[in-house]
């Protein structure tokens, strides 16, 4: 488990941070989310 975590550690390159991939992947989440929250919405108001 050590070993391996540690290999995982060195093999991503520091030029590209993590945490910009795990914003954008949370911010399409929030937006599809939020999409479809609206439609949702919308169907029951227009009926």
């Amino acid at each position: 488990m050590n070993q391996n975590e540690a290999e995982q550690v060195k093999g991503v390159p520091e030029e590209i941070p993590p945490p910009l991939g795990t914003m954008f992947v949370l911010i399409l989440f929030l937006v599809v989310l939020a999409g479809m929250w609206a439609y949702m919405y919308m169907e029951m108001v227009t009926r």
